[in-house]
């Protein structure tokens, strides 16, 4: 499955576990979609990420370039967040949408 936002793409992951990335040591080259989540909490995470809140749609509600290590984010709105790389999508835009390929 890839995540595609604009004209760019990366293989996403999908998941509940919003503890995810705690005590992960390699670095993360793919987006991870924690379904049911609207609120992201980075403490002991052992690496910076970036973090999209979206809705059921995938419509980005907000976003945290380079989330550093014991950060909360959160946004009531939002029913998804999305961990991707460091600066991946370099032109995230809030009310534009991500798209899921098969």
């Amino acid at each position: 499955m890839k995540l595609k936002y604009k004209n760019q793409s990366i293989e996403v992951t999908t998941t509940t576990n919003k503890l995810i990335l705690k005590y992960r040591f390699q670095k993360l080259y793919y987006a991870i979609m924690i379904k049911n989540c609207n609120r992201y909490s980075s403490i002991a995470n052992k690496q910076r990420v970036d973090v999209v809140m979206t809705d059921d749609k995938l419509t980005i509600l907000s976003y945290k370039k380079e989330m550093h290590e014991n950060t909360v984010y959160t946004n009531e709105l939002a029913t998804t967040t999305i961990l991707l790389p460091l600066n991946y999508f370099s032109n995230l835009k809030e009310g534009e949408h991500f798209t899921i390929e098969e």
